[in-house]
């Protein structure tokens, strides 16, 4: 259960570090973000949502690294975003709370924590937010597509590229959110290397970057 005092606390540092991230927040999507706070620290309690349990890592690492993401989106109508791999929400939901206004499709395999994400979805009264339980192989064969995709929790870049590809619309861009400074593009002749964006965590100081590819063929 999150304390009363600390929501003053947690609602200061969220809107610190979003304005140190050039993504200002509204009372009303702080409000949201502590709600996800505390839920997400419930279920955590049974569903293993997450390893992070220190309450201003969660913060930084999990909330506002995720927000960062709209340092590479183009806020345009009508463009729709999926998040592959989201597990409890990240960045899915955060970009989708930092922008109320882009439909987001959350792609979760886990039963567990797709349950996690029906519920939050509901507690927060997002709209043009839905949970896809399937993996992402089973979604190409949909055939659906979407000019935005995200990808934050995963083992090989390679292999975020390659099964990204049946997903994203021509033009279509791939943001990977990567960690460290080092950066090694592999040759990919389906994608353009659009851009590399570099911030920091606002707190701990840690160095982040946003990879941006677009889909050419």
């Amino acid at each position: 259960m999150l304390d009363r005092k600390d929501r003053p606390r947690l609602g200061g540092l969220l809107v610190a570090g979003a304005k140190v991230l050039d993504c200002p927040l509204t009372d009303l999507q702080v409000d949201q973000f502590l709600i996800y706070f505390h839920e997400l620290i419930e279920w955590n309690q049974r569903a293993n949502l997450t390893a992070i349990t220190d309450e201003d890592e969660i913060i930084e690492k999990h909330f506002l690294d995720s927000l960062a993401g709209l340092k590479a989106i183009d806020r345009q109508a009508g463009k729709a975003l999926l998040d592959i791999g989201t597990g409890a929400g990240f960045p899915g939901l955060p970009l989708k709370i930092g922008f109320p206004e882009i439909p987001v499709s959350l792609l979760e395999s886990s039963q567990k924590k797709a349950a996690f994400l029906y519920h939050i979805i509901g507690r927060l009264h997002l709209t043009g937010a839905v949970v896809l339980n399937q993996r992402v192989e089973k979604l190409a064969e949909q055939g659906r597509r979407y000019d935005w995709i995200v990808a934050r929790a995963f083992a090989k870049k390679e292999t975020v590229l390659e099964k990204a590809l049946g997903l994203l619309a021509h033009d279509g861009k791939l943001i990977l959110y990567q960690s460290g400074t080092e950066i090694a593009v592999p040759f990919q002749s389906q994608y353009e290397s659009e851009s590399v964006i570099p911030y920091e965590l606002p707190f701990s100081k840690v160095p982040r970057r946003l990879e941006v590819f677009r889909r050419v063929s």
